[in-house]
């Protein structure tokens, strides 16, 4: 599969890369600065930034699909943040306006109907005290992709750590959250089970909260 990554320089993204390029995959990154990327062939890099749509629209054409796993910094308490929503929006124009109609959205735990249901120091500390103005923005960008005409999934991770991939037997997923607390998942994990969302579409036009 003719697969673009977006955030592919993050962990995560890296993570998605190592893992895409093993299982056969033909992937692109998108990356802001070619001299702080490290990858080697076969994955193609396109320099451009989300921001910027032309760039955006030359390096969708031709995929089969997208992973988006953009992050950003954390916002404080009361900064606001519009790079995911206003990258999302310009992505799926571009995945629109070329024709690639499968979207693998990473947010996290705490956006749209998923906040509250991390643990207990996530919900009423790090996400309100830290990432509050990442976390509305990551809202906005789960609503354009739900609103988009476009065959897609929004993957919610818990808490994200490092580490070898327990395995995806070791992934549990929730899509109906009443009752549920998450507390983490590898990075690892998270790329394993994007990729194979992208061939299973077992989660097609849900958010699922995914967790170790």
């Amino acid at each position: 599969m003719k697969l673009l990554i977006i955030g592919a320089t993050g962990l995560t993204g890296r993570e998605l890369v190592k893992q895409a390029v093993a299982q056969g995959h033909e992937v692109t990154a998108l990356v802001r600065d070619a001299a702080k990327a490290s990858f080697a062939p076969p994955v193609r890099m396109i320099v451009g930034n989300i921001l910027d749509a032309a760039a955006l629209e030359a390096a969708v054409a031709g995929q089969d699909a997208v992973i988006s796993s953009l992050g950003s910094a954390p916002s404080g308490p009361f900064k606001e943040q519009t790079l995911l929503s206003k990258g999302t929006s310009n992505l799926v124009a571009a995945m629109q306006g070329v024709g690639v109609n499968r979207l693998i959205t990473i947010t996290g735990i705490g956006a749209g109907d998923s906040k509250g249901h991390g643990p207990w120091f996530y919900n009423w500390l790090i996400q309100p005290l830290v990432l509050r103005g990442t976390y509305h923005d990551k809202t906005r960008q789960e609503k354009i992709v739900r609103e988009s005409a476009l065959d897609w999934t929004i993957v919610r991770p818990a808490i994200l750590t490092n580490g070898a991939s327990k395995g995806i037997d070791h992934v549990r997923v929730f899509t109906a959250l009443y009752g549920v607390h998450v507390g983490s998942i590898r990075r690892a994990d998270v790329a394993g089970f994007c990729l194979q969302e992208l061939m299973d579409r077992r989660y097609r036009h849900q958010a699922a909260v995914i967790t170790n």
